[in-house]
């Protein structure tokens, strides 16, 4: 019998896309089971989840209905940033593939921060206690994901901690890792959708972004001495804002990320690096460090949006909407799905993903009239 991968994120199409092409059988809970998600799996469950994280209750309900055998192993995405006892949870049910929930919990809290000091990373200034010049700081939840965290130091609430603003572009490595060696897979550039309540709400990414040499050993060596700290495994990536030639480090995601469907196929890079099998996976890692550059871009709804269920998606469209037969209506602001470009180099990418977005959005709207 084929091995079944359990695959939790936000949003899990691309992971499941790919487990799909290696012959997996797949089961997917995210917040969406778009329509192409469920194309790539045997089952598909849609799970609650808000600005507060996931439903724990209904989570462990729609796990408790996947047959858990020999066969299956469990990856995830996002989906635990907010909650890591209950990806401790998962890990008494089934072989969880990636970093512990352990390792979740200690990126995801401030001692995060006092880590980075101890291994002399350059980070912005951060702090519990709002500062009297809030308009040189950010505030952040450590509790939320995409951007969703991140706003103005005068909107704080209770529990947000206090990062000093650097201004510069969001940049990103993805990387893998077997426990004690870390590898660059690539260097991204991260984009905004920004909102008057969602000031950094996330957008998307363009991959293959070209770095200067300095800079991406600047990257390199914190992932490296991330890695040797923490002993991160499989798939990871790294936030930063570039400043001229500073890299100033913001978060560590240790999981999968959203720029892993910027490349080609990584899962197997993923679960054999996982295992601590460097070695088996070149093959896998050579051919998934391809040269052009990949962009992608989630397309938010300007406005509230009714789609009938014959309207023609292009064919650089991903999760799309699940119409079960019927039109959809997305609300203001709400994800509608997300288009791709690829090209030769990153900035080419970036405007043909701007370029296919402006078109979709002009059929949209003369559809939902």
């Amino acid at each position: 019998m084929k091995e079944k991968l359990i695959i939790a994120a936000i949003s899990a199409r691309g992971y499941a896309q790919a487990a799909h092409e290696h012959t997996y059988r797949v089961v997917t809970l995210d917040a969406f089971a778009d329509a192409d998600t469920q194309a790539f799996a045997e089952q598909c469950f849609k799970i609650k989840f808000d600005e507060k994280g996931v439903d724990e209750a209904d989570f462990k309900h729609q796990f408790s209905q996947i047959e858990i055998d020999s066969n299956c192993y469990f990856i995830y995405g996002s989906l635990f940033d907010t909650n890591s006892a209950l990806l401790e949870w998962v890990a008494e049910q089934v072989k969880v593939i990636g970093n512990s929930a352990e390792t979740l919990q200690l990126v995801r809290g401030f001692d995060f921060f006092r880590l980075l000091d101890d291994l002399n990373i350059v980070h912005p200034e951060v702090r519990l206690n709002a500062p009297d010049d809030v308009e040189n700081w950010l505030a952040k939840s450590l509790f939320s994901t995409g951007g969703m965290h991140v706003k103005p130091a005068s909107m704080y609430k209770i529990n947000d901690y206090f990062q000093r603003k650097i201004e510069g572009v969001a940049v990103s490595l993805l990387f893998v890792a077997d426990g004690k060696v870390a590898k660059a897979i690539g260097f991204n550039q991260q984009f905004s959708a920004p909102i008057a309540e969602l000031p950094y709400r996330f957008a998307g990414a363009v991959s293959n972004v070209d770095l200067p040499r300095q800079v991406q050993q600047q990257f390199i060596e914190v992932a490296e001495k991330l890695t040797a700290a923490l002993g991160l495994k499989g798939i990871n990536s790294l936030d930063a804002v570039l400043d001229g030639d500073q890299l100033w480090i913001l978060e560590l995601n240790p999981r999968l990320s959203a720029t892993f469907h910027l490349y080609p196929n990584l899962l197997q890079v993923h679960m054999q690096a996982s295992a601590g099998d460097f070695e088996e996976l070149a093959n896998e890692f050579h051919l998934a460090k391809k040269s052009t550059s990949k962009a992608e871009l989630i397309v938010y709804a300007e406005q509230a949006l009714n789609i009938p269920v014959d309207f023609s998606w292009p064919k650089w469209v991903a999760d799309i909407p699940n119409f079960e037969n019927k039109s959809i209506n997305i609300a203001k602001n709400e994800p509608i799905c997300t288009v791709f470009a690829e090209a030769q180099d990153a900035l080419v990418a970036q405007q043909l993903v701007l370029q296919k977005t402006k078109i979709l959005k002009r059929e949209l709207l003369h559809d939902s009239k």
